[in-house]
């Protein structure tokens, strides 16, 4: 290309055409000039520009703007058009023989006869639209003459379908009626004949989409010059996670066609001064944030659109103004240098702005959208409640969350709407994480930047002036990153690790719980039926999962119908989901599936084991639990139900039936686990608690005595693995990891002033109500024996009640139920003459520990954190746990409320 000859002065027209490097481009990038070559007045409404190549503008008619139908969206279809400039002969040839093909008009006006030629023609003649446009047309109906006249994009509104041309320019056209209301691509049904029911363009890039309203039905369609599958596939992961969007579907099975719904007064920039426009932004901000919250499986949906880390738009805006090349080379260097390398990646909307969200000005409004005669088009049920939409998601999809948020903030900037970027963050703080200013302004930079070149491709009159300022102001932000419109409160520190959801083939999978990062990445248990490990029954009377070493909750039974293994990166955010019924670690899952296709998965801790269901209890071999583990590591569970034997008798224990090097089947136990409640009005409860109390105390009265030298589990051991815990939840919960710690630094000085114990015996080490099963006429059912060990008693009744406690926290249990299990605990502590200040220790650091381990449970993250805040004692006040302790009546053997309790 050549540079010479540039004018000397900042002429918007003559850069262009310079910038161009064609003959005849300052006739084309001229409204009044290229009024003359039409015969008529025209508004100049988007370029793109390829030097030395072509020049594309689209345009409408200028008197139509006050003509017409004053109410209706959009401009008449005769009204719009294109003007090309190109220098090939062979692509001129081109779209001349595709018009003549389509029977539309193309207009050739005069040119050298060795180019560059002037084409210019309507949607039906558009060089890659065209076809497409001249079909659907002719499905809808007659809709009137059509000229090679322009058109109207209204007021905006972006549309991100398109590349970088080679000015840097990404098309964001938009669609927005004459209300400055967006609709996005809709149901379509037949036009009809009449001139009120003829389509109307609400937004025409040439080459690459149009938007056409019908008046008659106030439906939409979609016309590209791409397959629009991927925005369909993204649309759809939109809406299973609950974020407020409009349903896309193919137009009568054509994948370049997408119809949807007309929806709402009118998009957010336009009605950025109204009294809902804060609280809108606010929606928007929290969507956004349950959008980001979920990991994607890897390569499950495409990559989000974004173009380069550091725009095109520079290398083109340098070329356009010569001095500009200061402020474009540094920002290159600096974006190149604070970029994160590998940011945090999830499912984004790619230029997410205020006008892509649409706003009800009406609370009590839902969509609205005329009957289709057209069977195969079926109107979608209203996505949300929320009176937002956000739309456009042409350019959604994996990509770094930082995109989004630079992008709302850079829109909000550049308009003067500081209040609507405020909001936004606010909103998106209460259901998500806002990065550091630091990182916010390098993201919103580079969002200034790619949009720099906005105002040069929707003929901004004073275009050289506007690209200067985004430039300026992207330096500004680089360099004080604390003039960002911050949110007024927002959490410190890194974002939590455990994503709530991840989407994966198509679905939405709930994150159960999560583990320690073993090397591998975190491992993840998902499910899809949205229930809870901690919400209640699984609809049978007993499970075989068993926990690690520290991890109270280990047991938890999965309680879905559909339950996946799965890894996390730590880094990017992205998971790898296994195939239902697998696990790369763990050979021995779906050998046992294929020998058990009834087999139902309970619980799976990726790379560890899983616990399988088998069989049915009319079977001769009754129903029975498989508890898989990795190869040659069979051997310790049968090892640890040997060690357990003085269990045996006071409780119920698993039976083992079958065994092999990576796997142990035991049969199932009767009963309810006291996760569960029972009735407590007639004692059922209380006996199932006092049952398995006096079952716990005759175990331990009848184990062995510790040989010498045997390792005692005392309060040295229990401070070790508080600590252990405390570390991995500071990896994946930052933010909470300073309450955690005064919470654990309480719990330390309780523990550190315990002795050795000095009747250590042979305790369940992970006693809570999960692992105990109630079944009326029958001993306790105990489970997961493998964490006994040799020490203090009191740690186990500790456990139980700190998960009482816990339960109780969580609703689970009602505080009825939680005060009826700590008084039948603190009962066997007295009988067992326990001194209280060691079950106290105990307890907090047990209460500390659940803290821990739920930062790994995203449903349970913030109550943890409120758990750990209420164990830091309040200056003043000696206690370490948060209950008072329940008056123990003067005899043990008896309770308060013994008389309700029947034999």
């Amino acid at each position: 290309m050549t540079t010479t000859n540039r004018p000397p002065v900042l002429d918007p027209t003559a850069l262009l055409a310079a910038y161009t490097d064609l003959p005849g481009a300052g006739t084309l990038l001229d409204a009044a000039s290229l009024a003359a070559v039409h015969g008529h007045p025209l508004t100049l409404t988007r370029a793109r520009l390829k030097p030395g190549a072509s020049a594309l503008v689209s345009h409408h008619r200028t008197e139509a703007a006050s003509a017409g139908q004053a109410s209706a969206p959009g401009h008449a279809l005769s009204d719009v058009g294109w003007t090309l400039l190109i220098a090939s002969r062979d692509k001129r040839d081109g779209a001349l023989r595709r018009a003549a093909r389509s029977g539309v008009p193309l207009t050739q006006h005069p040119s050298p006869a060795g180019g560059p030629y002037l084409l210019s023609g309507g949607l039906e003649a558009d060089p890659r639209i065209g076809r497409t446009g001249h079909r659907v047309l002719s499905s809808l109906g007659p809709a009137g003459p059509r000229d090679t006249a322009g058109r109207h994009d209204t007021a905006g509104c972006h549309d991100t379908a398109g590349p970088h041309d080679a000015a840097g320019c990404h098309d964001t056209a938009g669609r927005r009626d004459a209300a400055g209301r967006h609709v996005s691509a809709g149901n379509a049904e037949s036009a009809g004949s009449a001139d009120g029911d003829a389509p109307r363009v609400l937004s025409f890039n040439p080459a690459r989409h149009a938007v056409l309203h019908l008046p008659g039905s106030g439906q939409v369609l979609r016309l590209a010059a791409r397959d629009l599958d991927g925005i369909m596939e993204v649309t759809r992961s939109w809406l299973a996670l609950g974020v407020p969007t409009l349903e896309q579907r193919p137009w009568r099975g054509k994948s370049s066609v997408l119809i949807g719904e007309h929806w709402g007064d009118g998009d957010l920039a336009h009605h950025a001064r109204h009294d809902q426009a804060v609280p809108a932004a606010a929606a928007t901000g929290a969507a956004l944030a349950r959008l980001h919250g979920a990991a994607l499986a890897a390569d499950d949906l495409p990559e989000a659109r974004l173009g380069a880390p550091v725009p095109a738009a520079l290398e083109a805006i340098t070329q356009l103004l010569p001095g500009s090349a200061g402020a474009t080379g540094r920002l290159t260097r600096q974006l190149r240098g604070r970029l994160p390398t590998r940011p945090r990646h999830g499912l984004i909307h790619g230029d997410l702005t205020p006008d892509q969200v649409l706003v009800s000005l009406d609370p009590s409004a839902g969509p609205s959208i005329a009957p289709s005669a057209d069977p195969s088009i079926v109107p979608s049920a209203d996505p949300s409640p929320a009176q937002i939409r956000i739309i456009d998601l042409d350019r959604s999809g994996r990509g770094p969350l930082g995109a989004d948020l630079g992008s709302w903030l850079a829109s909000c900037l550049v308009t003067h709407t500081e209040e609507l970027a405020r909001a936004f963050l606010d909103g998106y703080a209460r259901e998500g994480h806002v990065p550091v200013p630091e990182e916010l302004a390098v993201w919103t930079a580079r969002a200034l930047v790619a949009a720099a070149a906005d105002p040069i491709r929707r003929f901004h009159p004073d275009w050289p002036v506007a690209v200067a300022r985004r430039l300026e102001l992207a330096e500004e932000i680089l360099a004080a990153p604390e003039m960002l419109p911050l949110p007024r409160a927002a959490a410190a520190g890194p974002a939590p690790l455990v994503p709530a959801q991840v989407v994966a083939g198509g679905a939405v999978w709930e994150v159960a719980r999560a583990w320690p990062d073993d090397g591998r990445g975190l491992p993840l248990e998902l499910r899809r039926d949205g229930g809870s490990s901690e919400s209640g029954s699984t609809g049978r009377g007993s499970t075989a999962g068993g926990p690690a070493t520290g991890d109270p909750a280990e047991g938890d039974s999965a309680g879905a119908e559909q339950l996946h293994g799965a890894r996390l990166d730590p880094v990017t955010g992205t998971a790898t989901v296994f195939a239902a019924g697998t696990d790369p670690r763990l050979p021995g899952l779906a050998r046992c599936l294929a020998a058990h296709p009834e087999g139902h998965i309970v619980s799976h801790r990726p790379g560890k084991r899983a616990v399988l269901r088998i069989g049915n209890p009319g079977d001769p071999e009754g129903e029975r639990y498989v508890k898989i583990v990795r190869p040659g590591r069979a051997g310790r569970l049968h090892d640890a139900l040997t060690r357990a034997s003085s269990f045996d008798g006071p409780f119920r224990l698993q039976r083992e039936v079958a065994a092999d090097e990576e796997s142990s089947t035991t049969a199932a136990l009767a009963g309810t686990t006291l996760h569960e409640t029972l009735p407590s009005v007639d004692g059922t409860w209380r006996r199932a608690w006092r049952d398995t109390l006096l079952a716990w105390a005759e175990a331990l009265a009848v184990a062995p005595a510790p040989v010498g030298g045997a390792a005692i589990h005392g309060p040295a051991e229990e401070i070790a693995v508080l600590e252990t815990w405390h570390e991995r939840a500071a990896d994946v919960d930052p933010a909470g990891a300073a309450v955690r710690e005064r919470a654990l630094g309480s719990a330390r000085r309780e523990l550190s002033r315990l002795e050795i114990p000095p009747r250590p015996v042979l305790i369940h080490r992970d006693l809570h109500d999960k692992q105990i099963l109630h079944a009326p006429g029958l001993a306790p059912g105990l489970l997961d024996v493998d964490t006994a060990a040799i020490g203090d008693p009191a740690l186990d009744l500790a456990n139980l009640r700190a998960h009482a406690s816990w339960r109780e926290r969580q609703r689970i249990w009602g505080p009825e139920h939680a005060r009826i299990a700590r008084e039948e605990i603190d009962a066997a502590a007295l009988r067992g003459r326990i001194p209280a200040a060691t079950l106290a220790a105990y307890e907090a650091g047990t209460l500390a520990r659940l803290a821990c381990v739920y930062a790994f449970r995203p449903r349970w993250r913030d109550l943890a954190r409120s758990l750990a805040a209420d164990l830091v004692p309040v200056p003043g006040d000696g206690a370490s746990i948060p209950e008072e302790r329940e008056r123990i009546p003067d005899d043990p053997s008896t309770t308060p409320d013994e008389r309700t309790v029947t034999s």
